[in-house]
């Protein structure tokens, strides 16, 4: 009668002890899983490429003005020492700088030669000298006739410095100088002008119809 109760009760026992093999961890499992866990936790879960390309330009910085003749008016014999000229006559001068710069700037420059009595030749009197005119451009404006009209990213951007302004009508010579000067410009740009070149007529000027060459350069 004993024995067989023995054997219900080995059985039980033996149960259990499968049941706590079957659940128990080896030593160093806990570990090992927690930091497989972690290592799962912390790997970056994006992966980011930096992408690069350049802007390249096959854009110019150049100056237009009118290609003449331009006629600034007359003066009769008797009203010798007659300023000629006046804004508005010369016509529109324009800067398109298409170079994509950051920053851009740029200088205008005027020079002009004598003018010449084309009708006759060979004497001092026929002759003015480019000296005897002046080159001017009136306040910085928007849209009103002979002044400076910014554009494009000179709107709101950077500085525009008409010079002749500054210290008042540039006298003209050979020699070029500055007129209008662009700072700070960030990208393309643009900018025209109407000037006036008046010129005083020398009280020994001689009667004929006087030529001369005004230049207008941008670097």
């Amino acid at each position: 009668m004993h024995k067989p109760l023995f054997l219900i009760a080995a059985g039980s026992v033996a149960a259990v002890g499968a049941l706590l093999t079957a659940t128990a961890l080896p030593a160093g499992a806990v570990t090992s899983v927690r930091a497989e866990t972690m290592a799962r936790t912390t790997q970056d879960p994006s992966a980011p490429t930096t992408v690069t390309f350049s802007v390249s330009t096959i854009g110019t910085l150049a100056i237009t003005a009118p290609t003449g003749p331009i006629d600034l008016g007359n003066s009769v014999p008797g009203n010798v020492g007659l300023d000629i000229g006046s804004v508005g006559d010369f016509g529109d001068v324009t800067v398109n700088d298409n170079r994509g710069l950051d920053p851009a700037a740029w200088t205008a420059t005027v020079s002009s030669t004598d003018f010449v009595n084309t009708s006759t030749t060979g004497v001092t009197a026929d002759t003015i000298p480019a000296t005897d005119a002046t080159y001017t451009i009136p306040a910085v404006g928007s849209g009103t006739t002979g002044a400076i009209v910014p554009s494009g990213a000179l709107l709101g951007s950077g500085t525009l410095v008409d010079d002749t302004t500054t210290g008042g009508p540039i006298t003209l010579s050979g020699t070029a100088q500055d007129v209008v000067t662009v700072t700070g410009v960030d990208g393309n740009n643009d900018a025209t002008w109407n000037p006036g070149i008046v010129v005083h007529v020398p009280a020994g000027a001689v009667v004929g119809l006087y030529s001369g060459t005004v230049t207008h350069s941008v670097s």
